[in-house]
This record gives C-alpha cells, structure tokens and sequence, in this order.
C-alpha cells in the first residue's frame, strides 16, 4: 500500500471545509487521519510460522517419495529459516496482507481503541458546550469514524453520521482522501445546522482547524 501523501492544497481546502463549518455552526470538528490503526504484528509470526510449516511439510513429503535431492538437515534448516523470514517480513513489504489476514473484530477493537485515544488527546471533549466531533480515518483498513460529544449526541444520533462516512470511504476508495474528507466535513455542516447548532455570537474557535495526520 503506497504511503498517501497530503498535498498543501488538499490540507488547505480540509481547513477550509472546517472553518465554513464553525463559521455557521457551533459545533467543533477534528479531522484526524493514521495510516493504520495498529501494527497488527500477529499477521507476521501467523505467516512466518505458515511459510515455515509448509516448507518442511513439502520437503518432508519430497524426501518421502524421493523427488528431492538429497540435502543435510543444516540445509534444510536454512531453507526453513529464510521461508519463515520471507513470512515475517511479507505483510510489512504488501500491507494489503494486514487486511486479508486480520479479522474484522479484531480490526475494529483497535480502530475504536485509536479513535478513543485520539478523542481525548485532541482534546475533542473539551469545549464549553460539548460540541466537538471526531472524524477518525484509518486508511489501511478502510475505516471511518465519527465521535461526537455530550452535546452533539443529545441530538444527532449515530445513523444521522453514515453519509458523513460514505463521502469519506468513497474518497479512501478512489485514493482521493482529500476530496472525501471535505465533503464528509460539508456534509457535517448540514447536519448540525439541520439540527439546531448555530453559531452564536458569545461562540469561540475552541479547537485548531488543522487535519491532524498519524503516520
């Protein structure tokens, strides 16, 4: 999975998107993205130990039927050894394995574990009104979140948010984050106004307009 890059543009338009938001409503929102949630290093000792059984269940059953040449146990504890390497190394080198070989439940324990972490570390909690919102975007997982606080869910349910993450996932999907994350941020707009949280003039900007990014 190639490293995806944030262009100054794209922060800029991201800002943007946060800034018309508060300008018009009262709500506070933290764009956060981390390319991955966790390291998931399980998937690399479960391939190790698979390329390593493998192998020396093939070369058992190759000397078995006499097709294999023959060679020391020094040999083929060396052809073991770089099989299991190779598996170690193989979801570091192709992310995409991560995906394949981790379970969804253990996926989103960590995703919601990190977006909690993030929640309270951005400080999202911590506005005068509990008006602050989370968009957590894990990118190698394909996985949107989004948090709001006290205030915020005493009228926006949970449902109300799956737009909001189907404009961001479409941009995951099209490697076009940017784009997704402005209309995620737009689409927020719409739905606090839509449900009451206008700007006041006592309002305050709480919390930095910046995209956060976790590598």
């Amino acid at each position: 999975m190639k490293k995806y890059i944030f262009t100054r543009e794209e922060k800029h338009l991201v800002k943007e998107a946060v800034e018309a938001l508060e300008k018009e409503s009262c709500g506070e929102i933290v764009p956060f993205f981390t390319r991955k949630s966790d390291d998931y290093s399980e998937v690399s000792w479960h391939l190790s130990a698979i390329l390593g059984i493998g192998g020396l269940a093939i070369i058992a059953m190759l000397s078995y039927t006499w097709m294999l040449p023959a060679i020391s146990y020094l040999e083929a504890f060396i052809v073991i050894l770089a099989l299991m390497i190779i598996g170690y190394f193989l979801p570091i080198i192709f992310p995409i394995l991560t995906r394949v070989f981790v379970s969804e439940e253990r996926a989103m324990e960590m995703i919601s574990l990190r977006a909690k972490e993030a929640f309270l570390n951005e400080k999202v909690y911590d506005t005068q009104e509990r008006v602050g919102i989370l968009i957590y975007i894990s990118r190698l997982e394909h996985v949107v979140l989004v948090i709001g606080d006290e205030g915020i869910n005493a009228k926006v349910k949970k449902e109300d948010w799956e737009q909001v993450v189907s404009f961001i996932t479409d941009g995951l999907k099209r490697k076009q984050i940017g784009d997704g994350l402005v209309d995620g941020i737009n689409h927020c707009k719409e739905l606090l106004l839509s449900h009451g949280f206008v700007r006041k003039d006592t309002d305050t900007n709480e919390l930095s307009d910046e995209l956060r990014i976790k590598e």
